[in-house]
């Protein structure tokens, strides 16, 4: 089974969304990824919305993606003083799909020792 390989990865779901539309119309199966997540987090979280194609689909899906004066990003964009729990979360999907809830978790049990804090005294 030949795996997807993300080609491009955009801070505006619009924009990934202009790129795949381009991509199946000249016939390149490819996926986004993230879109929903970008939509509801933006401001919170900088996660960005992946495009992904089949392995042997990217040197045509890169130059299409060139030829159709869609923004691309610079080489030099990224960040090199990146968190390292950023570094980390891409490498595990599971931590960086989860990260939001288990926040949310934790802030919501320390919310409740509070109350019963309060409660108690």
């Amino acid at each position: 089974m030949e795996r997807l390989v993300e080609i491009a990865n955009f801070a505006q779901a619009e924009t990934a969304e202009m790129l795949a539309a381009l991509l199946r119309a000249e016939g390149i199966a490819c996926t986004t990824r993230n879109e929903v997540s970008n939509r509801i987090l933006r401001g919170f979280v900088d996660i960005g919305v992946r495009v992904e194609v089949l392995e042997h689909n990217v040197p045509r899906a890169l130059e299409i993606w060139k030829d159709s004066g869609l923004s691309q990003p610079e080489a030099d964009d990224a960040d090199p003083n990146a968190d390292a729990a950023t570094g980390l979360a891409h490498y595990l999907p599971l931590l960086r799909k989860h990260f939001i809830i288990l926040i949310a978790l934790i802030t919501g049990m320390l919310a409740i020792l509070a109350g019963l804090h309060w409660f108690i005294h």
